[in-house]
């Protein structure tokens, strides 16, 4: 067993949760049973590779991409296992950190939060007028013919490079707020350390829109596991009565799916923005110092609350 080398981070975690993100949302791949299975089970050898050659726990809690997401979700739950025992906390503490989150952290936090933005934009409007755009584009077109012959689906071109530019950006606009918390709070400490300080207050705002965003999905598309249940194998089973069983699309309505979304964004940024508060009261020696580090950082949660509800609301007032 080899020890886990520093280098790496969490850029395998990086890795591996791009290429599972793009499969999702990009790729036809995920569709097709048969090559969605080879996958996982590459994955896994993946997995039990990592844990043979550098330790279940280093892997795990460092490379392997799952492990790695669900353990900072689980970092906001009120409960807390201690010694064997579960203790219960107060939400969110769990994301107060003594030491700064190293930047391939940071990247996939990023990663995380605007996987699913990213998801939410394909749904928007201005998804389709930017296609439109790069379809009628003279100085692309050139480009785009050469894609095209080369055997490209251009689609799934522009959708992969979007899926890369987004968290860039937000990454590159997240660095700069960081910049700035610096100087307003009148830290010392290098851009990647105070970044690694806030990151985690992203997670109540990834958590939250995770659910309103796969909130009808959950309720629409899991009624499956009821026929599912019955015949697994797709082999003409019953074995419960539910093999008929249809979809009830009608199970939720879009007030319904708005009124959790806006519930669920604005108590994911409240969160985010109270955790983000006491961080800065520990990280700055200074009260007022911490005060008005908070600026640039409230500033940031409400754009990205804003962002977040309009790309929410507009599958709902653009049918």
């Amino acid at each position: 067993m080899r020890p886990y080398p520093a280098a790496f981070g969490r850029w395998p975690a990086v890795a591996l949760f791009f290429a599972f993100a793009w499969l999702e949302l990009i790729s036809e791949l995920g569709e097709r049973p048969r090559i969605l299975a080879s996958l996982m089970v590459a994955y896994a050898a993946v997995t039990w590779a990592g844990m043979v050659v550098f330790g279940r726990r280093d892997w795990l809690d460092k490379a392997e991409a799952f492990s790695v997401a669900f353990g900072l979700l689980a970092r906001f739950a009120p409960t807390q296992g201690a010694g064997g025992r579960w203790c219960l906390r107060f939400p969110g503490s769990g994301l107060l950190t003594e030491r700064p989150v190293g930047f391939s952290g940071v990247c996939f936090i990023v990663l995380l939060l605007t996987s699913v933005t990213f998801d939410g934009i394909l749904e928007v409007p201005l998804w389709a007028a930017i296609l439109d755009w790069i379809a009628e584009s003279q100085a692309l077109r050139p480009l785009l013919l050469a894609l095209l012959g080369a055997g490209f689906n251009l689609i799934i071109v522009i959708k992969t490079l979007a899926l890369v530019v987004l968290p860039l950006l937000f990454l590159a606009v997240f660095m700069a707020f960081a910049a700035w918390i610096a100087v307003t709070g009148g830290s010392e400490r290098r851009v990647t350390e105070i970044a690694g300080f806030f990151v985690l207050s992203l997670v109540p705002i990834a958590i939250a829109y995770h659910l309103s965003h796969y909130l009808s999905y959950l309720l629409i598309a899991g009624q499956l596991i009821i026929p599912l249940a019955s015949d697994p194998f797709g082999w003409g089973w019953d074995l419960f009565g539910t093999a008929a069983y249809g979809l009830d699309v009608g199970i939720i309505n879009a007030q319904f799916v708005w009124y959790v979304a806006m519930t669920a964004i604005i108590s994911g940024h409240v969160s985010a923005v109270y955790v983000a508060h006491v961080m800065a009261l520990r990280l700055f020696d200074d009260y007022d110092d911490a005060i008005r580090s908070q600026g640039p950082m409230l500033l940031l949660m409400v754009g990205y609350t804003m962002v977040s509800l309009w790309i929410l609301s507009q599958p709902i007032v653009n049918p």
